[in-house]
């Protein structure tokens, strides 16, 4: 048991098995555990606050919980932020409570700016917040989650991460490095290949390894392993290394679909706090929806990391093609599309702008009219997953901020909207029809880049064709038809470039208002919150 106070074991005494009190604070054990709130560190030293409640520590571990400190370490994790918290973490925590995985993590921190101190203060335990809408209702549940054992700062540690993926037991290994640290330049790479050559060295005949990337990066895995395969045939030992890659170590693809926000507010923290009874650095508040999608082999992969309790929030299968175009066409397609409209009506959040009368009736347009018909899902899926959607912006817990959306805009408009473009155009094309909410979306954001945003690498890309031409369907015309920019000419989408034009004209002369309200065709669904 990691320290903690006799009053941090009398407090964690009080919950037995998964009970919970009405006179105390809800179990943080406890996997539905319903409040009735309203809505409302780094790997340095861990800031101390004001407060009249202990630090988490193994003292709160409940004693009918799974005996976690006797569990191996199976899972190595590059990673130690949010999402991983909320998704890796939580699917593992929940395994061994199920008693079906047995095992925890060894968090790797690569970065200064990781929280490794904090888990390790903690005993690798955080709160897993569950806060949003299902079905239209709002819904809290809370629980502790104690799948990671330790943090390692790769800086200072290294020889003990190789000592961990050295060890038979250890058959998994994730990250989440961001798309940044996703590149062969960058030093994720090189460490992850260090690592599996300390494997080939020193348990070469050992179990497979499954490297599973979960960076928003189409077809994760096997660009990860061209990265590592790049590395590896640099060193002394390449061809050999390299042969034992290919027969030990699977690279799989995966998607993971949970909106995290970051840290709670002071105010929101301090609530959370004083019912769950201790201080939590690592307070990890998420929607309720979670997916995470796995393209492997289902036996083998099940075998190694058989976490996949809840069907619908952990799938393991060869072709994840259908989770992935469901989440990157009508949940990241939706706010890519919506975020430069919203920044220039002055809408901070996501879930104000689909609580507006208008942004909320452009979001269900795009949504049900133009994205989901667009898409090659089969049968009601697209307009199944759209409805989730709305409910998921509506959270009224989390502050997702549109300028943190915004980041990158142009790289992601190309991956997440022209895909929707040119599918609508292949299928109403032909009868002269153009998608007039996304075309709009298009407008804002040719408008929006005129501002010069931050964050977004290929920015000059556009600012050239500003700077080429004096009129607005000149600009339109040249922006539309870079093929380099968008991987397809969109001038020569049936009536894209027409409705474009005539939305960008539209909020340069009157403004967002105006050319919201002028949007043909709002469907009924702008009128129906709870869809």
């Amino acid at each position: 048991m990691g320290p903690g106070s006799r009053a941090d074991a009398a407090r964690a005494r009080r919950c037995c098995g998964h009970a919970t009190f009405a006179s105390e604070p809800a179990c943080p054990r406890a996997p539905w555990a319903f409040h009735d709130a309203a809505p409302s560190a780094a790997a340095g030293p861990v800031q101390p606050r004001e407060t009249e409640f202990p630090r988490l520590s193994a003292a709160h571990w409940p004693t009918g919980a799974y005996r976690r400190d006797q569990l191996p370490e199976r899972v190595l994790q590059f990673g130690t932020g949010m999402l991983l918290r909320a998704l890796c973490a939580a699917s593992v925590d929940a395994a061994n409570s199920a008693g079906v995985f047995s095992g925890r993590i060894a968090v790797i921190q690569s970065t200064p700016q990781g929280h490794a101190r904090a888990i390790n203060m903690q005993d690798g335990l955080f709160t897993l917040v569950e806060r949003g809408l299902e079905h239209g209702a709002p819904v809290e549940r809370t629980r502790l989650v104690g799948a990671i054992s330790r943090a390692l700062v790769a800086d200072a540690e290294w020889p003990a991460v190789r000592d961990v993926v050295a060890r038979p037991e250890l058959q998994v290994i994730v990250s989440n490095v961001t798309e940044a640290g996703f590149r062969s330049d960058a030093s994720f790479p090189h460490r992850l290949t260090d690592l599996l050559q300390t494997r080939f060295m020193r348990l070469p005949e050992g179990p497979p390894v499954f490297v599973i990337p979960t960076e928003l990066v189409d077809d994760n895995g096997p660009r990860l392993a061209a990265m590592v395969d790049r590395v590896a045939g640099g060193l002394a030992q390449g061809p050999a290394f390299r042969e034992w890659l290919g027969r030990r170590v699977r690279f799989c693809s995966s998607l993971v679909d949970r909106i995290t926000t970051g840290t709670p507010a002071r105010d929101v923290r301090a609530a959370l706090e004083r019912r769950l009874g201790y201080a939590d650095a690592l307070l990890t508040v998420t929607e309720p929806h979670s997916l995470w999608a796995i393209e492997a082999d289902p036996a083998a992969l099940r075998a190694a990391f058989g976490i996949a309790v809840v069907p619908e929030s952990v799938i393991i299968a060869p072709d994840i093609g259908f989770y992935r175009e469901r989440k990157l066409r009508l949940l990241n397609g939706a706010h890519t599309a919506t975020a430069p409209l919203a920044l220039l009506a002055g809408v901070r959040t996501v879930r104000e702008a689909a609580e507006h009368p208008r942004l909320g009736a452009f979001l269900r347009h795009i949504l049900f009219e133009e994205i989901a018909p667009a898409t090659d899902l089969p049968g009601d899926a697209g307009l199944a997953f759209a409805a989730t959607v709305i409910d998921r912006f509506r959270n009224p817990w989390l502050d997702h901020e549109w300028r943190v959306i915004a980041a990158n805009q142009t790289a992601k408009l190309r991956a997440r909207v022209v895909p929707s473009l040119t599918g609508f155009a292949r299928k109403r094309g032909a009868a002269g029809i153009a998608p007039q909410g996304l075309a709009l979306g298009l407008a804002a954001y040719l408008c929006w880049g005129r501002s010069h945003p931050g964050g977004d690498a290929d920015l000059p890309l556009i600012e050239q064709h500003w700077r080429a031409t004096t009129a607005l369907p000149e600009f339109a015309a040249r922006a539309l038809a870079d093929r380099e920019l968008w991987g397809v000419n969109l001038a020569e989408l049936p009536g894209l470039l027409e409705a474009t034009t005539r939305w960008l004209v539209l909020l340069e002369r009157d403004g967002v208002a105006a050319a919201l309200e002028a949007l043909p065709g709002t469907p009924e669904h702008a009128t129906t919150s709870g869809t």
